[in-house]
């Protein structure tokens, strides 16, 4: 993502022609943007994951409690911490939140907007990312950006229209009222992508949720083939969750250009779990080890008294 980062590091970072070029082969560009979930809303976790080599850190204000000053900081944080190599998206609650103004002032490079199912609703999403240079309805902040220091842009051109220019806008196809108006919403113009929410979707069709390894319902499937031909048909890249699917399951994995390849929380409990059973089985080595060790020692102490006094008789 480095050479899509903005003149500042303030300002946010291509990440809209990133995800367009996912579909251009020709580019030479990376064919996948691989990111991580940020669940535990702290500038440690921020810092830490910004420099692994990941494309985008995605922070979830959405089902995480998290006020503007703290958003701020994450995002500012994954920016100046990964040297613009990693880029932070937002996730908002909706697209009326208070949270996607800091979102988009602190240099967020996209903005997921979840439960998007309507064109209208995608139009609405948009035009809260721009500002009236495209026809949107972004304010403009007198305190984002210090003149003369954070604002700068290439000649002619100005902050404001490179933000309208670098910020993606990717909205959640989670319902089936989503898939019957997809086509519309993925002819929305300046929306970037679309985000399957496969857990909510399945929840739409009343299905259970899906344990990884396990086969997908039919019905679920269809919904996700459409996501796919809209995609291609329009040239939208999809975006989804990927450490919750298995390859032999779940091969529709394979159309989607935005993989969230972990999560912190999810990470943390898997680590800590693993290391609980790593230290259990050791202890149970030593154990064992110990046992054998006291069994073959008495073996063979006796043998050499054997040989040394042989049994009469």
């Amino acid at each position: 993502m480095q050479h899509h980062r903005a003149y500042s590091l303030f300002q946010p970072s291509n990440l809209a022609k990133a995800i367009e070029q996912t579909l251009e082969p020709s580019s030479g560009a990376p064919s996948h943007l691989f990111g991580s979930i940020m669940a535990f809303p702290h500038t440690v976790v921020a810092r830490s994951v910004a420099v692994l080599g990941l494309d985008f850190v995605m922070i979830d204000s959405l089902h995480t409690a998290i006020n503007a000053e703290t958003l701020i900081q994450l995002v500012q944080t994954v920016n100046l911490s990964s040297e613009g190599r990693t880029v932070a998206i937002v996730r908002v609650p909706r697209s009326d939140s208070e949270l996607l103004t800091h979102a988009l002032d602190s240099g967020a490079a996209g903005i997921i907007f979840p439960h998007i199912d309507t064109p209208k609703e995608a139009a609405k999403a948009v035009a809260k990312c721009r500002y009236p240079y495209a026809g949107g309805e972004r304010s403009l902040s007198p305190s984002a950006l210090i003149a003369g220091a954070t604002d700068m842009a290439p000649p002619g051109s100005c902050h404001e229209k490179v933000a309208d220019a670098h910020i993606a806008v990717i909205v959640q196809i989670e319902s089936t009222l989503a898939l019957e108006n997809v086509e519309a919403i993925a002819a929305t113009p300046g929306v970037s992508a679309l985000m399957l929410g496969p857990g909510d979707l399945r929840m739409s069709l009343g299905l259970p949720s899906k344990r990884l390894g396990e086969h997908d319902d039919p019905r679920f499937l269809g919904k996700v083939e459409r996501l796919i031909e809209v995609s291609q048909k329009y040239r939208k890249p999809l975006m989804t969750v990927a450490f919750k699917v298995s390859a032999k399951s779940d091969a529709w994995i394979r159309e989607f250009r935005l993989l969230m390849t972990s999560a912190d929380i999810i990470s943390v409990v898997n680590g800590h779990r693993q290391d609980l059973a790593n230290t259990k089985r050791l202890l149970r080595e030593y154990e064992k080890s110990s046992k054998e060790g006291q069994v073959n020692g008495n073996g063979l102490q006796n043998e050499k008294v054997n040989a040394i006094y042989p049994r009469l008789g």
